[in-house]
């Protein structure tokens, strides 16, 4: 029966030292290899090939997760930048509806003070402080009184013609009637022709009517009427209204003309009380050179 061959007792077996220090070596020996002769380029590029599909599955999610925070990201700062320009742009629209307003108001101003006051009249500013909400009895507060000098019975104007009379007074403000309103009668005459008539208010600020107008009177389109200053209240010339049209009549033996203000009635927060002068009391306040009454309409001076 043949004998086995019995493994040694102790096997030599190389040390660590040893192999870390040829390992060393060897890697000293292939790193200056590739540097001089650049002998592991095949090889860099076969594991690098064998690799990227590898490196670019494992590193997909890593990407998905990028891509997602960046989307979450960028969405939130985009939304706080709208909303940013939203507030800016409704910033700048009120901004530019303030200028617009201002702008219209300083026109109206600058038109108020270029009025001609007729002779014998001084004139006061005053502003709208307050509407009345009967849509019928127009009427405004306005912000002078009878501390400030104002009366009853005065005529308002503005840079177009007549707004309304003064007809309550209180210590610091003061009631105007418009002349749209329907208990408001104004005498006034054509400029064409110096047909006189009364004109009458409807309750709306665009709208006046001649209510009892003789079938053969000479009235016709966009015809001028002024104030003819025989009611003792209202001085002579001053524009109230452009005629639109005139119906005939309708189960009554009167017609009808249908008339828009030229002043701008219920638009305008700024207006001029005229105040007669009496010898007595002289001037009230000098006031701007102030109302040419139908030139700028008709082409005739008051």
């Amino acid at each position: 029966m043949a004998m086995t061959a019995q493994p040694p007792m102790f096997v030599r077996v190389m040390g660590l030292p040893l192999r870390f220090a040829l390992y060393a070596l060897a890697s000293l020996v292939l790193i200056g290899a590739d540097a001089r002769y650049d002998t592991l380029r095949l090889l860099r590029s076969g594991v690098a090939a064998a690799l990227h599909p590898v490196q670019t599955g494992l590193a997909r999610p890593f990407h998905y997760l990028q891509d997602a925070f960046d989307f979450f990201t960028v969405h939130g700062e985009l939304v706080q930048e709208k909303h940013r320009l939203e507030q800016r742009q409704r910033a700048l629209m009120q901004q530019l509806h303030d200028r617009t307003l201002l702008q219209a108001e300083n026109a109206h101003l600058r038109s108020l003070l270029g009025l001609a006051v007729p002779p014998g009249y001084s004139v006061h500013g005053v502003e709208v402080v307050q509407a009345m909400t009967n849509p019928f009895s127009r009427k405004v507060v306005v912000d002078r009184g009878s501390v400030h000098g104002l009366s009853t019975g005065w005529p308002a104007v503005d840079d177009l013609g007549l707004v309304g009379q003064v007809t309550g007074v209180y210590p610091t403000s003061s009631e105007i009637t418009l002349i749209t309103s329907r208990d408001q009668d104004i005498p006034v005459q054509v400029v064409r022709n110096g047909l006189r008539l009364i004109v009458s208010g409807t309750g709306q600020d665009r709208l006046l009517e001649v209510r009892f107008l003789d079938m053969h009177a000479d009235l016709r389109p966009d015809d001028v009427l002024v104030t003819s200053g025989l009611d003792g209240v209202y001085p002579p010339g001053i524009p109230v209204a452009r005629v639109v049209s005139v119906e005939p009549p309708r189960n009554s033996p009167f017609a009808r003309a249908v008339c828009a203000p030229l002043a701008g009635v219920g638009r305008h927060r700024q207006m001029l009380i005229l105040q007669r002068e009496t010898p007595t009391t002289g001037p009230r306040s000098a006031g701007p050179p102030a109302l040419s009454a139908v030139s700028r309409h008709s082409g005739v001076s008051p």
